[in-house]
């Protein structure tokens, strides 16, 4: 797996001193009953999370924690998506998929 960080991510990561994380947000899947989940990226200055539920990489001093149970490919970049004025930066991803049993 080769991670990747582009530098707008990378700078606001250096800047703020902290992590991203990468986990996934559950909802229902309406008239299915079938559980949706996606991905979502977070930053955090102070991240608490459990080995036990994260597999922890670096990127140039960076951590990205991931959750278990992810799917990685080959090749994964965590991006900054936008950046809105009073909301900040919001982040994506490519390469990580959920895994559905």
């Amino acid at each position: 797996m080769n991670l990747t960080i582009d530098d707008r991510a990378l700078n606001y990561a250096r800047e703020k001193e902290g992590d991203f994380i990468v986990k996934t947000v559950s909802a229902s899947g309406g008239c299915c009953s079938m559980e949706v989940r996606d991905i979502t990226i977070e930053f955090s200055k102070d991240f608490k999370g459990s080995k036990k539920i994260y597999n922890s990489y670096n990127y140039k001093g960076v951590n990205v924690y991931v959750e278990k149970g992810l799917e990685l490919g080959e090749d994964v970049l965590i991006y900054e998506k936008i950046k809105l004025p009073l909301i900040g930066s919001m982040f994506g991803s490519k390469g990580i998929y959920v895994k559905y049993f």
